[in-house]
């Protein structure tokens, strides 16, 4: 197909989105260049999802420690835990994804260029210090981490850089309550950090289900996370080597280590999208048509950077989406019954419609709630509750959500996505036989109405 340009796709960003579609377009022949600055693999691979659950798998050790006594286990030493040891694993363990992702761009044909790429034209870019040409272009650049606005923000650090700090904290103060701040928060908090919470609005977690949130909430506090709601930080300033935190509420804090986790934007600086007048929103996001075109015909956005939902398996069914309108059989993706997990303590996973959602959209829901202590937890002092809940349109009985609150919910609920994605009925829950004794049962064996 290569005829004037030096390739027949280019691709900037090489994140989960950006790869897949440089490895799925190669495929089909096309000639593909694919430029990434910083490392392969995004955010996800690097400074998100994947260090993220490793350190949350760390953090889970010590509650398995003291549960296994429960179980007839004694120990003649106490658990000893090395921020540098878990930090030194962490980086072989991306070292060597990063190696599969260079890996898997090779053998697929695609030509990687580890420098910055930004627009001359709609179909020549500035790689590096030459000029690159191609027939279509996709803008995959994915997404940074937004900066707070109070006096003293420069001493702020954030999610990218939190799994390259050299020492863990004794005391953290984390801005925000999305996804991000709720997992650090609860991760640390397992490792014996002192842990507060400032958010600025009055709850976490929002949009998610305000029960299960609750739940969450509850559980937080209760081991020891200090969560103050409707209220922002004024002012930061350095004093040895703590720093004083006030907010506008008059509240002061000592720590040693502030994260801002208060979201993440598109990041579109750096890569003259003026030039080519690619229209983006007010938060910088690129926007798109159904089949991933922008306002110049020949270029193309997906995943993080068009701010729909920043989520790496997304990106991936999106990054293939994208590749099949390019081929002339385009299929679109299914944005609805997306499931997603909170990787808290207590875990928290979700598909479908909260129980807010539902109220607005149907007229008549039922709602099934299930809470019981876990099984793990049952012999000891502990009290794991997990929470179940399915929510269910009156008229059709569809299943319309499904949420957990509890151990494994994330592995669980996987499972029950393919069942909202096929349209599974409240009947068909009930006539599906329970494996005993487990967690998942509980949801095709609830029978009562709750409300």
């Amino acid at each position: 197909m290569l005829t004037e340009y030096n390739y027949d796709l280019f691709i900037i960003g090489a994140g989960s989105g950006g790869v897949r579609t440089a490895r799925i377009a190669a495929q089909h022949g096309l000639s593909v260049g694919i430029a990434e600055q910083r490392f392969l693999g995004g955010t996800c691979v690097n400074v998100g999802c994947v260090p993220k659950k490793l350190f949350v798998l760390a953090s889970q050790f010590p509650s398995k420690y003291y549960l296994s006594e429960s179980f007839g286990w004694k120990y003649t030493t106490e658990p000893k835990f090395s921020w540098q040891v878990l930090k030194e694993n962490k980086d072989k363990e991306i070292e060597r994804l990063n190696q599969i992702y260079d890996n898997l761009l090779n053998e697929s044909g695609a030509d990687i260029m580890h420098i910055e790429a930004k627009f001359i034209d709609q179909n020549c870019l500035r790689v590096g210090n030459k000029n690159v040409t191609a027939r279509n272009i996709v803008i995959a650049s994915g997404s940074k981490s937004n900066q707070p606005s109070f006096k003293g923000n420069e001493y702020v650090i954030h999610s990218d850089d939190f799994f390259s700090m050299e020492k863990l904290p004794n005391k953290i103060l984390i801005v925000g309550g999305g996804y991000i701040a709720i997992e650090f928060a609860c991760l640390l908090n397992n490792l014996g950090v002192n842990v507060t919470i400032v958010n600025r609005s009055n709850q976490i977690l929002r949009g998610f289900d305000r029960e299960m949130v609750d739940k969450i909430s509850q559980s937080m506090t209760q081991a020891g996370i200090k969560i103050h709601l409707d209220n922002e930080i004024s002012e930061v300033s350095k004093f040895n080597d703590f720093y004083n935190v006030m907010t506008e509420k008059g509240y002061s804090f000592q720590v040693d280590k502030i994260l801002s986790a208060i979201g993440r934007s598109p990041n579109t600086e750096n890569l003259d999208l003026e030039k080519i007048k690619v229209e983006t929103s007010k938060n910088g996001a690129v926007i798109i048509n159904k089949n991933y075109q922008t306002s110049v015909n020949n270029v193309y956005a997906l995943g993080d950077v068009v701010d729909r939902f920043q989520l790496t398996p997304v990106a991936i069914h999106e990054a293939m989406s994208l590749v099949n309108c390019l081929i002339g059989s385009p299929k679109q993706v299914d944005y609805e019954n997306i499931p997603t997990a909170v990787f808290s303590t207590p875990e928290f996973a979700t598909v479908g419609l909260s129980e807010e959602s539902a109220r607005k959209r149907f007229r008549n829901i039922e709602i099934y709630v299930s809470s019981f202590k876990s099984l793990s937890s049952s012999m000891s002092k502990k009290r794991d509750e997990i929470l179940l809940k399915l929510i269910v349109t009156k008229n059709d009985q569809i299943v319309r959500g499904c949420h957990m609150v509890g151990e494994n919910a994330a592995e669980i609920i996987q499972g029950f996505a393919v069942a909202l994605k096929a349209g599974a009925t409240k009947q068909i829950f009930d006539n599906t036989v329970g494996i005993h004794p487990s967690t998942a049962e509980e949801f095709v064996t609830m029978r009562s109405i709750t409300r």
